[in-house]
């Protein structure tokens, strides 16, 4: 009498609420998931120069300095 529950539990389910395997699975696996939702920014160092011209009591000089900048993302 226990198999029975069991028996019309397996020939009453129709094929549309069996799963697959990768279904079953799913949920277990970790492999690049959620990489299109993720929010990542990618910088990059800039170095620039500029020069500032002198004049009759002090001379020229070159001003060097290094900027962040926001880059496009690649995978």
């Amino acid at each position: 009498m226990k198999i029975l529950p069991f028996l019309a539990v397996i020939f009453l389910s129709t094929p549309s609420q069996a799963i697959t395997w990768k279904e079953f699975w799913e949920p277990f696996t970790y492999e690049n998931r959620g990489y299109r939702y993720r929010n990542v920014e990618c910088f990059e160092s800039v170095y620039r120069e500029e020069y500032v011209p002198g004049n009759r009591w002090s001379r020229g000089y070159v001003r060097s300095w290094t900027e962040r900048v926001r880059i496009p993302c690649y995978y």
